[in-house]
C-alpha cells in the first residue's frame, strides 16, 4: 500500500496531473453538452464537412476525414436515413455527390451555436488580456497531444477496436 501510495503522491506533484485532472473536468462539460445534441459524433464531422465546404462525393468525404471508404458508406447511408443530408446527381453522370439538407444544416448550424456559446462561457473565464494566447496555446498543445497519442497506438496497437481517425 505504501508503494501505491508514494506513486500516487509522485504523479500529483507533475505539472502533467493538473492536466489530467483539468480535461476530465472538460470532458465532463463535453459529456453533458452532448447530452443535449441531436446529432452524433459522425452526423457533426459530415454536416461540418458538407456545410463548409459544399457538396462532396463519397470518395472526398472519405478522403477530407481521414476515414476508410465502408465506414463513410455506413455513415452516410445513416445520414440519409435520417434525412440529414441527399445525394445529388452530377451534371453530365459520374459520381453523385452529397449535400447537407436544410434539416441537416439546421441541426448542425444550433448545435454549434450551443457549443460556441459554451466556449465562450469557459473564455469568459479567463482574463481578456490572456484569451487569445490561451487559444494559440490550446491549438499548439492539442495538436501535439493529437500526434503523440497517434504515434502511441502506432506503436502499442489499438486495443479499443476503435478506429483512429481524424
Amino acid at each position: 500500500m505504501v508503494r501505491i501510495t508514494s506513486l500516487i503522491e509522485s504523479v500529483r506533484a507533475m505539472r502533467e496531473w493538473a492536466l489530467v485532472v483539468a480535461t476530465a473536468r472538460f470532458e465532463r462539460g463535453q459529456r453533458a453538452s452532448q447530452s443535449l445534441n441531436q446529432l452524433n459524433a459522425a452526423d457533426n464531422r459530415l454536416l461540418w464537412l458538407l456545410t463548409s465546404q459544399g457538396p462532396q462525393t463519397m470518395r472526398q468525404v472519405a478522403e477530407a476525414l481521414g476515414l476508410e471508404q465502408s465506414t463513410v458508406n455506413r455513415q452516410v447511408h445513416a445520414a440519409l436515413a435520417r434525412g440529414l443530408v441527399e445525394r445529388l446527381d452530377h451534371p453530365g453522370g459520374g459520381a453523385k455527390t452529397l449535400k447537407a439538407t436544410s434539416e441537416g444544416r439546421s441541426m448542425f448550424e444550433a448545435e454549434l451555436a450551443r457549443k460556441m456559446t459554451i466556449f465562450a462561457a469557459g473564455l469568459d473565464a479567463l482574463p481578456v488580456d490572456e484569451r487569445d494566447d490561451f487559444v494559440r496555446n490550446l491549438e499548439v498543445f492539442a495538436e501535439a497531444y493529437a500526434d503523440a497519442a497517434e504515434r502511441q497506438v502506432q506503436c502499442e496497437g489499438d486495443r479499443s477496436g476503435d478506429a483512429v481517425s481524424g
